[in-house]
Order: C-alpha cells, then sequence, then structure tokens
C-alpha cells in the first residue's frame, strides 16, 4: 500500500510549522518537511506525525518509510490549503468604504474574508534535486529549486522564497514582522544555504531587497544571516538582516528562543533596527532606532485542542512619542475533522495614551477583534 501511494501523485499538507516539533522530537526539520528549511508540505514522515496529532505511534519506524521513498526516482506531491475567516471589529467604521483586511487591524466593518487559497507543487526530480512552486489566489509564493548539497548539513535554495530570519512563522500579522517587512506572507528572489552540523542550525541568504516592490531597486542587494543551537528541548540563536532599498541601509538584528515540555511550548524574540545613509559608517552608529518583540506559549489542552496567546510590541521610530503598537492575543484551535480546524482568536489592540490626535491608526487607537477562522486541506 506504501509503495503504490509513493508511486503515484498524491496529497500532502501544508499545515503549520512549529520549530518547537524540531526541539521535541530533537529532529531537523527535513525529517518531516520536503523543504530543508522547514515550513510548507511535509514529507511522509511529517505526515504520520500531523495525522497523530503532532505525535509519532509508538512502533512508527521512519527510517523504514524513508528507505523506501528513496528508491523514487521521481514524484509529484501537491497541497491545497484554504482558509476563511470571519472578522469583528468592536469599533464599525463605514466611512470611507472601510474593509476588512487581512491584517485585520485596519478592519472597521464586520466582514467575511478570503484569507488563503494556496495550490502547492512539490517535484522530486532527482536523488538531491527537488522544485517547489505555490500559487495563492492568483499570486506566486514561492517558486524555488532545492539542491540537497550534503544531505541533512547542506542545502542549497534558488529563486523565489520566503526570507529566513529569526523565529519560522506562519502568522504573517505579528507586529514586529509587518513593521520590519519580513512577514511570513514577504518573498523575494535570490539564493539561500543552509543546514546543521551536529546540534547547531545556520543559514544565509542574498536576496534583491526593496520586498515592497516587484522591481528589483536594490542594486547592492539585501542578506540574512542566522546561526543557532538546540539543547535539548531549547533553541536559540541569533539573525541580522541588512536592506539596501534605495539611498540607505536598514538592518534589523533579533535574538530568538524557544523551548517545548510536555505539551507546552513557549517562543519569545525581540528584533532592534536602525537606518544609516550611504554615506553613514556601519560601525559608527550603533544606535537603536526602531525596536519590536514578542513572547507567547501554546498548550496542547487534548489531542485535538491547542490554546494559545501572544504579547507584542513594536516601536517603529525610539524618538517619537505615540507611534508604538502593543497587542495582547489569544487563540484556541479545535480538529473538528480529518483534514479541517476551527480557529477562534481574539484580538486585544493596546491603545496608546500618548498617540497624536490626528493619528489614524486604528491599532493605536486600541480597536479589539475577534476572528473565526476555518481551514481546510488536502
Amino acid at each position: 500500500m506504501l509503495s503504490t501511494l509513493l508511486l503515484t501523485t498524491f496529497v500532502i499538507t501544508d499545515s503549520d510549522a512549529r520549530p518547537e516539533f524540531a526541539a521535541q522530537e530533537d529532529k531537523d526539520c527535513i525529517f518531516c518537511h520536503i523543504d530543508p528549511a522547514g515550513g510548507g508540505p511535509r514529507n511522509e514522515v511529517g505526515q504520520v506525525f500531523e495525522d497523530n496529532y503532532f505525535e509519532f505511534p509508538e512502533d512508527f519506524d521512519a527510517e523504514a518509510i524513508m528507505a523506501e521513498v528513496e528508491t523514487v526516482a521521481k514524484r509529484l506531491t501537491t497541497a491545497i490549503d484554504i482558509r476563511t475567516a470571519y472578522i469583528k471589529t468592536n469599533d464599525v467604521d463605514h466611512s470611507d468604504r472601510a474593509r476588512a483586511n487581512c491584517s485585520s487591524c485596519h478592519s472597521a466593518i464586520d466582514s467575511f474574508y478570503m484569507m488563503q487559497g494556496e495550490l502547492t507543487l512539490n517535484a522530486q526530480a532527482s536523488e538531491k534535486v527537488r522544485m517547489t512552486l505555490s500559487n495563492n489566489m492568483g499570486s506566486t509564493l514561492n517558486m524555488f529549486a532545492t539542491i540537497d548539497a550534503v544531505p541533512g548539513h547542506l542545502y542549497v535554495k534558488v529563486g523565489q522564497f520566503r526570507i529566513p530570519f529569526g523565529i519560522k512563522q506562519k502568522d504573517h500579522n505579528i507586529l514586529v514582522r509587518q513593521g520590519y517587512d519580513i512577514g511570513s506572507n514577504k518573498r523575494d528572489v535570490g539564493v539561500e544555504v543552509g543546514g546543521s552540523a551536529g546540534k547547531v542550525f545556520y543559514n544565509a541568504a542574498i536576496f534583491n531587497g526593496g520586498r515592497a516592490t516587484r522591481s528589483d531597486l536594490n542594486q547592492h542587494k539585501a542578506w540574512t544571516s542566522t546561526i543557532g543551537s538546540s539543547i535539548g528541548p531549547v533553541r536559540g540563536g541569533v539573525s541580522y538582516l541588512i536592506d539596501k532599498p534605495r539611498d540607505e541601509r536598514n538592518m534589523v538584528a533579533g535574538a530568538f528562543l524557544t523551548a517545548v515540555h510536555n505539551g507546552l511550548s513557549i517562543e519569545a524574540e525581540v528584533n532592534i533596527g536602525n537606518s544609516l545613509a550611504d554615506d553613514e559608517s556601519v560601525l559608527g552608529d550603533l544606535g537603536v532606532s526602531s525596536l519590536g518583540y514578542y513572547t507567547g506559549a501554546r498548550y496542547r489542552l487534548t489531542p485535538k485542542l491547542i490554546l494559545s496567546g501572544r504579547y507584542e510590541v513594536f516601536d517603529p521610530d525610539r524618538d517619537r512619542d505615540g507611534d508604538e503598537q502593543k497587542r495582547l492575543s489569544a487563540s484556541a484551535r479545535y480538529t473538528v475533522a480529518d483534514n479541517a480546524t476551527l480557529e477562534l482568536y481574539y484580538w486585544g489592540n493596546i491603545a496608546n495614551e500618548d498617540r497624536a490626535p490626528d493619528t489614524k491608526d486604528r491599532q493605536l487607537l486600541g480597536v479589539d477583534q475577534v476572528i473565526l477562522m476555518s481551514h481546510f486541506w488536502f
């Protein structure tokens, strides 16, 4: 039965890729994912892990499955993800044709919203080469080839991919990620290398930069790098990114930590940023012009029910009063059936009392939202 499945086109889910799972099982991301950097569709081992509510059966033999998979020269896997949300805000405003949007922070009406409609294709071209293509509601997201230069230790990715930085997150609405334009919905074109050696993991990438535009306005390119280590159930590391969109250089440095124990996982990340003109030295000004951080926890109450919460802060300009954004969020996710979940979110956008009177940012006003999201995959 397994051979038949592997030799034909089959489906793999693209559910959340969480670093605490890697820490929990003491494995690299590629143990459960097609992409060695983690995230995206799971491989055959990862599929069993998810189907068993993120635990391996006691008699599970991963090595035997992967050995059989390696006998298949070429294969195609597909995944479909659909997420629909109903966003309800506590402050409805029908002026200026206000509408809900995917970040929800500017939602001004109660509305249904299509969060995701993604089709992903992964092709195993040869023993060491894989290709990935994903399209979300008409827009190309990932389009890259991955070469396992040294299987399990070094990979090379070429094409359009998510910018590797800090904790790999599925949620693109995290304030600090939005503020630095490195959310999980951001893609750029370039080359990434990464892998692991023992308990150390690492990656580095060079890409076009200037992610707010499709055209390449960054002639000097951008680059980022991450290095970290795993010690039992604890994973931590540091990341650094430098981008040169036009006549300045934007730098972001981050430190992160995740840990897991008996169904409880915690995560924390702090990012600092600075901008320099072209004629300024990187070492000449080590000040911090922006600051953001978040901390969160997830608890698996039952095999089907996960509770989570997060506290976020982002200050885009530390020299300016009244622009700091804060949010406290909570969520519950329940697996209602195979390949289907319901998620209930509460976003408490904490009002900033120091904001300027003419500020229109609804986050600074402290507008709360409740979001009911359905997720189906195939």
